[in-house]
């Protein structure tokens, strides 16, 4: 049986890298993004289009996975907004407040919830993994960054608690977030291909290793002494 690995946020850094790593490894790839300009380039993927500020859209992008491809045993979710301004009236604040936190929250922890219940369809043997693509937000403030520093937050959180809830099962879940060597936050300088070799690093791995996946290019986990600042 080939295993089927579901990419949310297929953009040209992190998710074609991700997927690209995955891919080499032999599996099956569904690539969702909002415009899947993307993923059509990529004619061996899957390509969905779907708008995750509608939390609504996540099971119809389950559906047509598990019937084209089959379940999936990796989902990761790359997908992330930030458009609150402190400047805009409050109704527009909060409008953008909420989309942004179904971006980040709410579709997330869907996708979380159905990739449960797709790991419940397949044998034992094919590791079953959820990676959420962070950063340092859960412990920084960057301003003006107000609607993604809660919603990675709010990731952050989501992936410890499921990481528990779902231990006994054997399915894992990972807040990964790049760091430089000395624990700084990468900030722009994201490195797509490193993004690539740690999360099939981790989909690897048969036990729930520590579940905020912190790493540094070319080296892999790095444990670091984080306290919110």
């Amino acid at each position: 049986m080939s295993r089927v690995a579901l990419i949310f946020g297929y953009g040209a850094n992190i998710g074609k890298s991700v997927a690209a790593s995955f891919a080499a490894k032999g599996y099956k790839i569904a690539a969702v993004s909002r415009s899947a300009k993307h993923s059509e380039s990529s004619p061996d993927y899957l390509s969905i289009k779907a708008d995750l500020s509608d939390p609504s859209s996540v099971e119809g992008v389950f559906a047509r996975v598990t019937s084209e491809l089959g379940h999936p045993s990796v989902v990761i979710y790359n997908s992330s907004a930030t458009s609150v301004k402190n400047t805009d009236p409050i109704a527009e604040q909060l409008s953008a407040l909420q989309s942004d936190n179904n971006v980040n929250i709410v579709s997330p922890y869907i996708a979380a919830q159905l990739a449960t219940k797709s790991f419940a369809q397949l044998p034992a043997e094919p590791s079953k993994t959820f990676i959420y693509t962070g950063n340092k937000l859960n412990f920084i403030v960057v301003r003006p960054l107000l609607g993604l520093g809660v919603g990675k937050s709010g990731g952050a959180h989501l992936m410890h608690y499921l990481a528990e809830e779902y231990r006994d099962q054997g399915y894992k879940f990972y807040f990964a977030d790049e760091r430089k060597a000395d624990g700084a936050a990468v900030y722009g300088a994201i490195d797509g291909p490193a993004h690539g070799e740690f999360y099939t690093h981790l989909a690897e791995k048969k036990e729930q290793g520590p579940w905020l996946a912190t790493f540094v290019k070319d080296q892999g986990y790095t444990k670091f002494s984080d306290s919110v600042v």
